[in-house]
């Protein structure tokens, strides 16, 4: 493991020698040989080369899938927690949040009636049981949930304290409810989702959301999809209608945001008013042909599914070997969208992608679906010249602001 597994000094020096070689090796190929792709400048490759870095070599990538039983991933559940992206507040000149906890209780509780998606249908029936009956014995289960708002927005005069709740601020309030992505693993309330947040705030200039979902490999699918559909659940008890919800996420949080609009559908639910997805992770068989094609310019690894460190088999059955059964499964739309033979009755929806991603070609495959099965041209599609995956990271970048600016006109159309 080349990250700290211990939160000391010595941990500490190992993590600043990661970045620092990251870095080092950056500015010596840059002033070298310059820029890989024109367009980027030297700050947003130093942090598209680390997080390289970070994705690639932070765990072994070596070990055959027949391993897969034998690795306690335990122990890398509290690794890659220890390694989180950074966790710090916001600066007030930017944005305020503030943290709550959502208690599922028996009147949130929820049965999925939604037999036609097999085993993933039983699994979420199963975690949907055990919560009523923890609810029921009187020991509910919770998770937390940020609440933003920009300073930029039309809550910049307002005391934070008051707009910071979970309730509505009035009747008709419209809110963003938001999935933040990370592979299922990571991101939880991280700085770098924070900032996507403000900046969503400030465009949109209404109040965030982010449930702060169970993580892989500890808590495997559909783990994560069950806990926005309670998030979604509780959001909707403290008095916000459908109709005033806009559901938006990145990478896994943007197939979280298509699994829950799958579900709202078939569960004869209203949907939300619109949804954004950046860069969705609409694939988890990862099989359209730019997971070749982009391998050079993204910071994604292009990695085979026999890894047993695969974010896709961490988050989805973390210690199970690879086969064909469970390819097979991995191909169920709650948890590859693109898989979906039936995506009508979908909200508006603006999908935003970089030219250089890898999953480009799955995330075009699965617009055209939604296009064809969806005939009131219902969804967008934007694709952002030389950018990587879930570009609105880099907040600095130009592309980035016209993203921002582009999902606050989205929002305000679809009013």
């Amino acid at each position: 493991l080349r990250l700290k597994t211990k939160d000391n000094i010595i941990g500490r020096i190992q993590n600043i020698w990661f970045i620092a070689s990251g870095v080092l090796a950056t500015l010596f190929n840059y002033y070298w040989h310059g820029p890989e792709v024109h367009a980027w400048d030297l700050r947003f490759l130093i942090i598209r080369n680390i997080l390289r870095q970070y994705f690639a070599k932070s765990l072994p990538h070596t070990m055959s899938n027949d391993t897969s039983p034998t690795i306690d991933f335990e122990f890398i559940a509290d690794y890659i927690a220890m390694n989180n992206l950074p966790n710090r507040p916001l600066q007030p000149s930017i944005g305020y949040n503030q943290e709550h906890n959502i208690e599922f209780n028996s009147k949130n509780c929820v049965e999925y009636n939604v037999p036609h998606y097999g085993l993933s249908s039983d699994k979420l029936n199963q975690m949907a049981e055990l919560d009523k009956q923890l609810a029921q014995t009187g020991h509910p289960r919770s998770i937390s949930c940020q609440v933003l708002v920009s300073t930029q927005s039309e809550f910049a005069n307002c005391d934070p304290n008051c707009v910071l709740g979970m309730g509505p601020l009035d009747p008709d309030e419209r809110i963003v409810l938001y999935f933040h992505g990370g592979a299922y693993c990571v991101g939880e309330r991280s700085l770098t989702h924070m900032h996507v947040f403000a900046h969503i705030s400030r465009t949109t200039g209404l109040r965030v959301f982010s449930p702060n979902y169970r993580l892989a490999p500890r808590h495997g699918f559909p783990s994560q999809l069950h806990d926005c559909f309670m998030a979604y659940k509780h959001v909707l008890s403290r008095g916000f209608k459908p109709q005033n919800i806009v559901l938006a996420g990145d990478s896994a949080g943007g197939a979280l945001v298509v699994g829950m609009l799958l579900l709202l559908r078939d569960m004869k639910c209203t949907s939300p008013s619109a949804a954004v997805l950046v860069s969705p992770w609409v694939d988890a068989t990862c099989s359209g042909d730019s997971w070749t094609r982009n391998q050079q310019y993204d910071y994604l690894p292009a990695l085979p599914l026999t890894d047993p460190f695969h974010p896709t088999r961490m988050f989805y059955d973390a210690g199970r070997k690879f086969s064909p059964a469970m390819l097979k499964e991995l191909q169920c739309p709650l948890v590859s969208p693109v898989f979906g033979t039936d995506l009508k009755g979908m909200p508006p929806m603006l999908v935003q992608m970089g030219r250089n991603e890898l999953l480009h070609d799955d995330i075009e495959k699965f617009v055209a679906k939604v296009k064809h099965d969806n005939k009131n041209g219902c969804v967008r599609l934007e694709t952002y010249e030389h950018m990587p995956h879930v570009f609105v990271l880099f907040d600095f970048a130009d592309a980035a602001q016209k993203a921002f600016s582009s999902i606050g006109s989205f929002v305000r159309e679809h009013n």
